[in-house]
């Protein structure tokens, strides 16, 4: 009998696409619970004290700031920098990060770069400057879960962190991606967004330093994470370190004393306690661990105060919003549809808006200047949680994220001054569907354009909602 070997090819092909397709878009939407010994792990935890702890912090809520910040701890490194981060390009802020790290391997310095698999081969695939850094002898670079047939079935799990730590001495946390929409001067299309920097005023003593640390070398050594081996020849490597070099001149012009900058302890203010929390490391679904510790936090509190960039909901959220409510008054800061970034989350939210409210919560549907990537809770008038995590489905059971708990009443009184000025510029939405124009709201009406785009999302994404 004879075998048709063009035909059986095919079959396997179909097969292995429509297994990937299958694994990749089924098994996710299979949610975890959390498991009983994080629920005893998080029930020892406090995240309060009454007296100042050894870590002093800085809310970064300016864009520019922001880069700037980042210069200056790389810049000031003596022994060692941790870099991890969801999205670095090599556009006009990515590059200049990377210069930054070039200029401070070139000094000695040991840097480690953690990047996501999947955003590096969109953006960083061509990209010789990230080329020649990740080859500078004190440079290691690794992937968490790179693009790879061996990782085909494994695509949805992403990391999702954003942080940097510098010797023993300090971290940046916080939403920022590494690039021109987050850090920088403002443009069209920017979105602002929130970091935390914490310093040590003991070297290495900090609490939520070492739980950061811990983190990362549990992270960096997954299975998942590949070391980066993407080599260019002599001629493009030599022209990229030249670019790096030139590129860092210029910062030094701009930004006049960031290599120089030595005030931390002047320009951090107290906190008594911080905290980190996170999700699982690994490539697999998730317990929902960060929403589970802001639901106990938030349960013996009166006020709750959400930014979120938007919010893609299970009933099992939901579920935590009415077990919240019963006791506290819960108020929930997002885009606007016609200003947020996110096409999915709007999509989302026009589809789901009225299963939010059944909850009980006051939606403020922000009419910012720029989308807000903000994403923090504040609870009573102490607690800040500030970092990765967003108020959807693909942040609590799919990616990695951090959020630290920081209990200081200043922190917490500056940010509710910044979500003052949100709400005066959203329509406030009550449980009850009555509406409310903040003082400096301004109604901005969908182009015929963006309706009829919405309107075909609206129908496509409710079958995946889950991995938006």
């Amino acid at each position: 009998m004879k075998v048709n070997v063009t035909k059986m090819v095919k079959y396997v092909l179909v097969f292995f696409i429509l297994s990937v397709l299958c694994v990749n878009i089924v098994w996710p939407a299979f949610h975890k619970d959390v498991d009983s010994s994080y629920k005893e792990y998080l029930s020892q935890l406090n995240f309060e004290s009454e007296s100042e702890g050894t870590e002093k912090i800085l809310s970064i809520d300016d864009n520019d700031e922001a880069l700037l910040w980042r210069l200056r701890m790389i810049s000031n490194a003596k022994k060692s920098i941790i870099m991890a981060t969801f999205d670095l390009r090599g556009d006009e802020s990515g590059s200049a990060v990377m210069s930054a790290l070039y200029n401070s391997a070139q000094k000695g310095v040991k840097v480690r770069l953690l990047i996501d698999g999947a955003y590096e081969k969109i953006y960083l695939k061509d990209c010789d400057i990230f080329k020649t850094l990740c080859q500078h002898q004190n440079v290691e670079a690794r992937f968490y879960n790179p693009v790879r047939i061996s990782n085909i079935y494994k695509l949805n799990y992403r990391m999702h962190d954003k942080y940097i730590i510098i010797d023993d001495k300090m971290y940046l946390l916080g939403g920022r991606n590494t690039n021109d929409i987050f850090l920088g001067e403002l443009h069209k299309g920017s979105n602002v967004d929130r970091d935390i920097l914490v310093y040590n005023t003991v070297d290495g003593e900090g609490e939520s330093y070492r739980q950061l640390l811990d983190y990362f070398n549990i992270i960096w050594n997954e299975s998942c994470v590949e070391n980066v081996n993407d080599k260019i020849n002599d001629q493009r490597k030599e022209k990229a370190g030249r670019l790096l070099d030139e590129k860092y001149i210029k910062l030094i012009d701009k930004y006049e004393d960031f290599d120089k900058y030595n005030d931390w302890e002047k320009d951090t203010f107290d906190a008594n306690k911080i905290t980190l929390i996170s999700n699982e490391t690994f490539a697999k679904n998730k317990e929902p661990r960060i929403l589970y510790a802001i639901e106990q936090l938030a349960l013996k509190r009166e006020s709750i105060m959400i930014q979120t960039p938007y919010a893609i909901c299970n009933d099992k959220m939901y579920k935590v919003f009415n077990n919240i409510e019963k006791n506290s008054e819960i108020e929930v800061i997002i885009n606007a549809v016609e200003k947020g970034s996110n096409p999915w989350g709007c999509t989302d939210y026009l589809n789901n808006k009225g299963d939010l409210l059944k909850t009980g919560i006051d939606i403020y549907e922000l009419m910012n200047e720029y989308a807000v990537h903000t994403k923090t809770v504040l609870l009573d008038d102490n607690i800040s949680v500030v970092g990765s995590y967003n108020l959807d489905m693909r942040s609590t059971y799919l990616d990695t994220e951090l959020m630290i708990v920081i209990d200081s009443e200043e922190l917490n009184s500056h940010i509710k001054e910044i979500s003052k000025d949100y709400k005066g510029k959203s329509l406030q939405v009550l449980s009850n569907r009555t509406e409310i124009e903040g003082e400096y709201y301004k109604k901005r009406e969908l182009s015929a354009k963006k309706q009829r785009y919405y309107l075909i999302l609206r129908v496509i994404t409710k079958p995946f909602r889950y991995l938006l």
